[in-house]
């Protein structure tokens, strides 16, 4: 690794306790992230146009409180959404937002395997949208989830992770979290900070990406500013 290098700092891979739950649910109602979640929905917008899915199966892995999945239940309302999180306290606060704002969306606690890895307690190709948001810095074994996302994803279907982008070199790092983050107070900042120092660059997931099941050629890695990174595959069109 290059001397001037920023290193990854691997963050836990569990949030879940009350402070962080009501930190990430309160920063997500505001203005700044409401704005970046609906980026998430319309990019998987994009990825579905023409694939007639908008009363298809979507699996969402770390859903969190569960922000993301209302938009989309609300763009999309014939669409069977479910999410998945490791986190009972976010599911929590999933189910409950969801059932104040009368949305039907399937929450389930995602059972992580001993050694952290994921397994998914679906079929293959179950779903025909698969989307993870903000979740593979904090995994063990990324690969093992990109590989089970790409198992239960239909061959035809589309796919989105999206995450944080952290940057190449040490030095952008200060003035990077400093703008970027200028949003967040409190635990909320703590925990942008510590998530831009474990998220990939772009380099880094497409190697990721070489090395998984996931790996086709409908599926590239895609920068969205220099902000966020991530892993996107369009759906096959209609016929």
């Amino acid at each position: 690794m290059p001397l001037l290098s920023l290193k990854r700092v691997p963050e836990p891979e569990l949030m879940d306790d009350d402070s962080e739950v009501e930190a990430y649910a309160s920063a997500a109602a505001a203005k700044y992230l409401e704005a970046i979640d609906r980026s998430f929905v319309d990019h998987i917008a994009k990825l579905i146009q023409g694939a007639g899915l908008e009363s298809g199966r979507l699996l969402d892995l770390g859903c969190g409180p569960g922000q993301i999945l209302i938009m989309m239940k609300q763009r999309w309302p014939g669409m069977q959404i479910t999410g998945l999180d490791a986190g009972p306290a976010m599911i929590d606060k999933a189910r409950s937002d969801a059932s104040a704002a009368g949305l039907d969306i399937t929450y389930e606690v995602l059972r992580l395997g001993p050694n952290g890895e994921t397994r998914l307690p679906y079929e293959d190709a179950e779903f025909d949208i698969v989307t993870c948001n903000s979740v593979i810095h904090h995994l063990t074994d990324p690969i093992n989830a990109l590989d089970e996302m790409a198992r239960v994803a239909k061959p035809q279907g589309a796919v989105l992770i999206r995450d944080l982008a952290r940057p190449a070199f040490l030095f952008p790092y200060p003035l990077h979290v400093r703008i970027f983050g200028r949003h967040y107070e409190g635990e909320m900042r703590r925990l942008y900070e510590a998530s831009v120092a474990a998220a990939y660059t772009p380099p880094e997931l497409n190697q990721m990406l070489r090395n998984s099941r996931l790996n086709d050629n409908r599926t590239r890695v895609f920068m969205r500013g220099i902000t966020h990174t991530g892993i996107e595959r369009s759906a096959l069109p209609k016929k």
